[in-house]
């Protein structure tokens, strides 16, 4: 079936179930950014592809809610699909829920897989449907009837980590749980997420692309720790050491009907963004809950000495990887060598596989071409594919690898030529903005907004912004994107603490022409304490130059300039071991120091 014939059987499944709407969140049932093929879901109704987004399909209507990322590249994707496209964030476009409330009479039902939805979407869109008369049916996977050749669950291998690569053992891990609980009040909790799995119990896998999980589920509850997955692919060595640990294991299809069984007298500890409105549904009603942070996520989020260290080393190999990619290819666009940008992308990804530890991408990555750079989240397709061609153009490549050692995520844009005013202008301000993030001191409990202005300000001076975030938690050989914090114009109201991986990304697009994004990866740190407090800061994980042909020194002040020259020194010394004699002499050039402004 076509997109529109896949809209017609839905609706016609829907009026069968009693639902005037139905809503596809296109994830799985644990959150999860990169879901696996099976969960695809609103890929396979739409054929939009990128990662985030919502459809809501009425009997007449259809419309894909989606963020800043995809604004340009979701309207080619739904062209002839008979789906709306809702810019999500824009000024005067509603949300899904006061879009539906709008378009559906008082008494129609909107249906949806709550296993798929957070607790706390749906409860927001509980309350505006609550408002309009409208029901809602949260148990119905009418894609799951449609799709006849949906594919199986992943089953990859698992890999068991020891103590050397995670700095704790699953044990302590385990002991830090339960005194976060008891710190709540509370004596359980229900882990959905692959990535709290994962390293609350010291495990990799390949169940979902990019990132190194293992599907499963967990609960703790009555001291007890059980982990609904795949049994048959636990191997000796594991479950024993599973077992030593206290770790129980069940199969992955028995956590729903587990969920029913919980003790009556429970006390839960519930985070409404990392809990879905199907778990919910499975308790039972006697349970008493308390709202409060995923203690395993923050955890999570903070990185011992051993993985930032590990981490570091990660960065050496990736920035090795980056200066082959960057010196190959200049030459290559040199010679006039006819490069696409999936071309372009598979040479990085040969340069990163050619060194020991690497173990896939740690996401799709965005190789951008002139007008593509533009689109904030590109996909190259080999249809569409620009070939790159030296003169005044831009190329962007976002990419992030995973490492033994850790994960990375950077983003450089180079000129393949002779750079333009604009294209030099637009990248020195948005490098002012990354320097400043990456230069900033600020009061320990100091959260994600109040530092995203400093990203933002030397543009904003020249009334140029950007639409997403500046910057994502990253995770310790995990997932590229993870929480709770975050660098955004958004109010998340959780402080960056010591041991923290973020990004600092910011950027300009111009549409029809370029885009220009300049990332590293920061750590934040302890720095000072004074008669104000304690104060901290950030230091620089990534190790890859910047294109000095893009950087007006006349637009910078002397710590600008200090900073940049002490940056690309530090990558020089630190990669200089690992290159050869024709890397180092391409990388002494791409690092020359910058000259200072004279002020007489």
């Amino acid at each position: 079936m076509n997109i529109p014939e896949r809209l017609e059987s839905l609706r016609r499944l829907m009026v069968s179930s009693g639902a005037d709407a139905y809503i596809i969140n296109g994830s799985d049932l644990h959150g999860s950014e990169y879901p696996s093929s099976r969960w695809r879901t609103r890929e396979w109704i739409s054929g939009f592809t990128g990662s985030a987004g919502i459809v809501a399909v009425t009997k007449d209507k259809a419309g894909l809610w989606t963020d800043f990322r995809y604004w340009i590249q979701a309207p080619s994707e739904l062209s002839g699909s008979g789906i709306d496209l809702f810019r999500e964030g824009a000024e005067d476009v509603p949300g899904i829920g006061h879009w539906l409330s709008e378009v559906l009479p008082a008494g129609s039902s909107v249906a949806y897989d709550g296993r798929t939805i957070s607790l706390k979407t749906a409860s927001e869109w509980d309350e505006v449907f609550k408002d309009a008369g409208i029901s809602v049916l949260s148990n119905l996977d009418l894609i799951e009837i449609l799709w006849k050749d949906r594919p199986e669950v992943s089953r990859s291998a698992l890999i068991e980590l020891g103590e050397d690569e995670t700095g704790e053992t699953r044990v302590q891990r385990l002991e830090r749980l339960n005194k976060a609980l008891e710190k709540e009040h509370t004596d359980s909790w229900i882990g959905i997420g692959l990535d709290s799995a994962a390293w609350l119990l010291n495990v990799r896998g390949a169940d979902v692309p990019y990132n190194p999980v293992v599907n499963g589920f967990l609960i703790y509850s009555e001291n007890r720790l059980t982990w609904y997955t795949d049994e048959r692919r636990i191997n000796e060595s594991l479950g024993r050491n599973l077992e030593k640990d206290g770790v129980f294991t069940a199969d992955y299809d028995d956590f729903f009907p587990a969920l029913e069984k919980i003790s009556e007298d429970a006390s839960i500890l519930i985070d409404p963004q990392s809990i879905t409105r199907g778990v919910l549904d499975r308790i039972p009603s006697t349970v008493k809950f308390k709202t409060a942070a995923d203690p395993v996520i923050l955890m999570k989020a903070r990185k011992n000495s051993v993985e930032a260290e590990r981490t570091s080393q990660a960065m050496e190999k990736d920035g090795v990887a980056i200066v082959r990619f960057l010196m190959k290819l200049e030459k290559a666009v040199t010679r006039g060598e006819k490069i696409t940008e999936l071309e372009a992308a598979g040479m990085l990804l040969r340069e990163r596989s050619s060194l020991p530890g690497f173990i896939e991408e740690s996401f799709s990555p965005i190789p951008a071409f002139g007008s593509h750079g533009a689109i904030c989240h590109y996909e190259a397709s080999r249809e569409g594919a620009f070939t790159l061609e030296a003169g005044p153009n831009l190329f962007l490549i976002d990419s992030g690898g995973q490492w033994e050692e850790g994960t990375t995520d950077i983003t450089r844009t180079i000129v393949l030529g002779t750079p333009s005013d604009m294209q030099i202008k637009d990248y020195t301000l948005t490098l002012k903005g990354h320097i400043a993030l990456s230069r900033a001191r600020f009061p320990k409990g100091t959260r994600g907004y109040q530092l995203d202005t400093l990203a933002r300000s030397a543009l904003w001076q020249e009334g140029v912004n950007y639409g997403h975030g500046t910057g994502h938690g990253v995770g310790y050989r995990l997932n590229v994107h993870e929480g709770p914090h975050k660098i955004s114009p958004w109010p998340i109201d959780v402080p960056l603490v010591p041991g923290m991986i973020v990004s600092n990304e910011p950027g300009v697009y111009r549409e029809g022409r370029y885009g220009i994004r300049i990332e590293n990866l920061l750590i934040c740190r302890e720095d000072i304490s004074t008669e104000f407090g304690e104060f901290l800061a950030f230091d620089t994980l990534t190790l890859a130059p910047y294109d000095e042909r893009l950087i007006d020194t006349g637009l910078m002040n002397d710590g600008e300039i200090n900073w940049v020259n002490q940056y690309q020194a530090e990558v020089s010394r630190r990669l200089k071991p690992m290159l050869n004699n024709a890397e180092l002499d391409w990388l002494e050039a791409a690092t020359a120091e910058l000259s200072l402004i004279t002020v007489s």
